[in-house]
């Protein structure tokens, strides 16, 4: 499961990269919360000194005109690396639990989702920006401009083409409140960036996101949902439905300069 979560990453056409064998570097757009991302590959480097491979990635990092990169790591990721780029100034920004739920038997749980607590599919713009906006004030970061809607826009239109992933938005009294989507890859349904109104918080939103994700994706034949859940807000909840804990993946965030 570990081996699963390290593997994650998300590599959208519009984004510039770099991967080897050994690490993968990715740059989002730079008003994305997180614009430049990097994680190790393959435990095959553990014979080679951390600080060789941590300066590999930061100098792949600037090539792509960055000066701030954010790490993501666990306790899988090869010996020294995380320590390496502590040595750097590197902070962590974020933890969250590696977390799956077994959907072998194409059971969703009963989430006890409120009567008045609407959810559908995100297929058009409208919905696109309320899930951005809805993004943003979960997780912070820059109010999304044209240029981020319509990239958001294509991945929904990719989705809902070859049945890869989508996203949902649940409402509260006719307001948008709580938003999340998945990928499939293979048996596996990656669900990703749930997040909820900091006003309709508590109102059973975030789980009407999650029982409408686990149904379309139980759905499209998935086997086993794995998500990344925040150490304080999320996991609890996701582990109060099923999910079980494998592990920790943390975020560090270092300046290049």
């Amino acid at each position: 499961m570990l081996a699963a979560s390290t593997e994650w990453s998300w590599v959208p056409d519009f984004a510039r990269s770099v991967r080897t064998e050994e690490y993968l570097v990715v740059a989002y757009p730079e008003t994305f919360l997180t614009p430049t991302g990097a994680r190790v590959l393959s435990s095959g480097t553990a014979a080679r000194d951390p600080r060789d491979l941590v300066d590999e990635v930061h100098a792949v990092a600037r090539g792509l005109g960055r000066d701030r990169l954010w790490w993501a790591v666990s306790d899988t990721t090869t010996p020294g690396v995380e320590q390496e780029i502590v040595r750097r100034g590197g902070t962590v920004a974020e933890r969250m639990d590696v977390l799956a739920l077994d959907l072998s038997q194409g059971h969703v749980p009963d989430l006890g989702v409120p009567g008045d607590v609407e959810v559908h599919r995100v297929v058009d713009r409208g919905d696109v920006l309320d899930s951005l906006v809805i993004s943003q004030l979960a997780f912070g970061g820059q109010e999304p401009d044209d240029a981020e809607v319509d990239l958001s826009v294509a991945e929904v239109d990719k989705g809902l083409a070859d049945g890869s992933g989508g996203r949902v938005l649940a409402s509260v009294d006719g307001r948008a409140a709580s938003t999340g989507g998945w990928t499939l890859v293979g048996p596996v349904a990656r669900f990703w960036g749930a997040g909820t109104h900091p006003d309709l918080r508590g109102r059973g939103a975030y789980r009407a996101v999650l029982e409408a994700r686990l149904r379309h994706v139980v759905d499209a034949g998935a086997t086993l949902a794995l998500t990344h859940g925040r150490v304080e807000t999320s996991s609890p909840i996701l582990r109060s439905v099923g999910f079980r804990r494998y592990g920790e993946q943390r975020q560090l965030v270092v300046d290049l300069t």
